[in-house]
């Protein structure tokens, strides 16, 4: 009962917010991260971002792309068909997403999700 009540005034909390919670497209994110491309400064092993929300929200977004695209289901398929392997960084996948979203501005349109799951399966097949 604990469960429904709280499920409840999560669902009218939401809608009391006025708050929306659509995707964002991939011409959004491409934006954020080309923002964070440009004010980025890798030294070594460490990476600094520059201090932009969207930057943040970029770096957020591709790293959990990243980690998605890393799990498998119980006969070892990737969920995403992507195989980007133990030594792909989140810098890495930054330029991957942007480059595929610059390459194809059909689908700037669509879901980044959708889109960034598409650039790590051309990216990073699986064998």
């Amino acid at each position: 009962m604990r469960l429904h009540s709280s499920l409840h005034l999560t669902i009218w909390l939401i809608l009391a917010s006025g708050s929306s919670a659509l995707a964002q497209t991939a011409a959004e994110m491409l934006h954020s991260c080309e923002l964070l491309q440009r004010g980025m400064h890798v030294e070594r092993d460490s990476a600094y971002l520059p201090p932009s929300n969207k930057a943040n929200q970029c770096w957020g977004f591709v790293s959990a792309v990243l980690q998605y695209s890393m799990l498998a289901d119980q006969n070892g398929k990737t969920l995403l068909g992507a195989c980007p392997g133990p030594d792909a960084t989140v810098i890495r996948v930054i330029d991957v997403f942007v480059k595929y979203a610059q390459s194809h501005p059909e689908k700037a349109d669509l879901p980044a999700s959708a889109v960034a799951y598409n650039a790590m399966a051309d990216a990073f097949p699986c064998k």
